[in-house]
């Protein structure tokens, strides 16, 4: 499954900016602006100019984390962050921010400790609140997704983060919650993904496999959920009869996670007579 991340903040506020020259704090906002248009080489050298009218400004070295995180410069990314973090161990934007990064470096349960650093900080940070739900998912803690996607829905209710919370319910074998989430998510976004999947795989569950196929189909280019849709696609091919069709998608399967448990099972039933 392909791990998207949230949007980056682009940080323009002045958190550490108490006594800075107003000029450090004038190339900060202006490196920022610039960054948000992806200009990176203006933003950098802002930041860089920042740093040198007050080297412990924490905001530049956090945008310069951003900056290289663009560049693909992981290490660089997290030690100016890491810094920022030193200068101000409250600086919750670039815990969040840190927590992106390391999870682009593969380091999961050091990914959640820094999304929950970041909320312990300040709630409201629903980008970090995202991040941390989509990791446990990421892990297969569905019950620590749910609590997230539970809160998270309080603060902002769009049809994503209900469908999301529908295929937890679905994961923790909560089939009448995860129908009244993915229900109400498709009522808001008739196309949304992830209410596709669990609809999909409800209507796998009750045999009504046409309706089934015609959801997950829609959704097998996910990047949260792809990866599920396809595996349930070969299995409802398997189970409606279509060998052929089910041969090919578990091929495709074979090809893109040869190890996962659930592609060695349907590679077994496809070979029973």
């Amino acid at each position: 499954m392909n791990y998207l991340i949230s949007l980056i903040l682009v940080l323009v506020g002045c958190a550490s900016a108490g006594g800075l020259p107003s000029v450090a704090i004038d190339h900060n906002r202006e490196g920022a602006e610039a960054l948000a248009l992806d200009e990176l080489d203006t933003a950098e050298s802002r930041f860089r100019l920042a740093l040198e009218y007050h080297p412990r400004f924490a905001e530049p070295h956090a945008n310069l984390g951003l900056v290289m995180l663009r560049r693909g410069d992981l290490q660089a990314a997290e030690d100016h962050l890491r810094t920022a973090i030193q200068l101000n161990a409250d600086f919750d934007e670039a815990w969040a921010n840190l927590g992106v990064v390391l999870l682009h470096r593969g380091e999961r349960e050091a990914a959640i400790e820094a999304f929950e650093t970041a909320l312990a900080i300040d709630p409201g940070l629903t980008d970090a609140r995202s991040n941390l739900a989509k990791t446990w998912m990421k892990v297969e803690r569905f019950a620590e997704a749910r609590a997230q996607w539970m809160r998270l829905l309080q603060q902002t209710p769009t049809p994503r983060v209900r469908a999301m919370l529908a295929y937890c319910e679905l994961r923790l074998e909560r089939p009448s919650a995860a129908r009244e989430q993915a229900e109400q998510a498709l009522r808001e976004a008739p196309d949304e993904p992830v209410g596709r999947v669990v609809r999909g795989v409800l209507h796998a569950q009750a045999g009504r496999f046409h309706s089934a196929v015609e959801d997950l189909l829609h959704a097998q280019g996910d990047p949260m959920v792809g990866f599920d849709a396809r595996l349930r696609l070969a299995a409802v091919e398997l189970a409606r009869g279509n060998r052929d069709h089910a041969e090919t998608r578990i091929a495709a399967l074979r090809r893109e996670a040869p190890r996962h448990p659930a592609v060695v099972f349907l590679v077994s039933a496809l070979s029973e007579p």
